[in-house]
């Protein structure tokens, strides 16, 4: 049994923990409502249910926060991009980006975060660095399962895997883009980047 000021000290470490992540949930939340521009840290704090001191506790300052933000949401969508290492690299692959379009709101949440942080990007040279490690990381994973598709025989050899990697990852962003604003409902996003995907890699 732990002395009392050891659990006491195990509860403090939790609850920063614990402090911090529902911080970028809320912010995540925020972002993918009101764009990064209608982030109020008051705000962001008063959803996780914390004082907003506790904001500059964690994260310095609202630009800290915004970039553990976008970190946090590349980790979430790791997580549910993952998929079954067994099946070929073809279907892993699909698997893998159909898994970005899907009707749950954590992840229509998150697709709509990263789209912010994305477009925000383009004028704040604060965040490239990171989208941009992401984003590599992203297209090394999809070359990598082509040539795994190249070996076991489910994509065609003449296929670039550095080439599908960009030209995939652009058309899913492409695809979410237009999913989130309505213009396409789910399964028509997901049947479009299915064909997309096909007709890319097995022509």
């Amino acid at each position: 049994m732990q002395a009392s000021s050891e659990i006491r000290a195990a509860g403090k470490d939790t609850s920063r923990t614990g402090g911090r992540t529902a911080l970028l949930d809320a912010a995540c939340h925020s972002i993918a409502r009101k764009g990064l521009r209608g982030l109020r840290v008051e705000e962001v704090a008063a959803d996780a249910g914390v004082a907003p001191s506790l904001i500059y506790h964690h994260f310095g300052n609202r630009a800290s926060l915004l970039r553990a933000a976008l970190e946090y949401v590349g980790q979430k969508a790791a997580v549910y991009t993952t998929s079954d290492p067994n099946e070929s690299g073809y279907d892993e692959l699909l698997n893998t980006f159909l898994a970005e379009i899907q009707d749950e709101t954590s992840i229509r949440e998150n697709s709509a975060a990263w789209g912010e942080f994305r477009d925000a990007a383009v004028f704040d040279e604060s965040l490239r660095q990171t989208l941009f490690r992401y984003t590599q990381e992203w297209i090394d994973d999809v070359a990598g399962l082509v040539r795994r598709g190249h070996d076991d025989g489910s994509i065609l050899t003449s296929v670039d895997p550095v080439e599908a990697g960009q030209q995939l990852t652009a058309l899913t962003e492409g695809l979410s883009t237009r999913w989130l604003a309505g213009f396409l409902d789910t399964e028509q996003a997901r049947a479009s980047l299915e064909s997309g995907i096909q007709s890319h890699l097995r022509k």
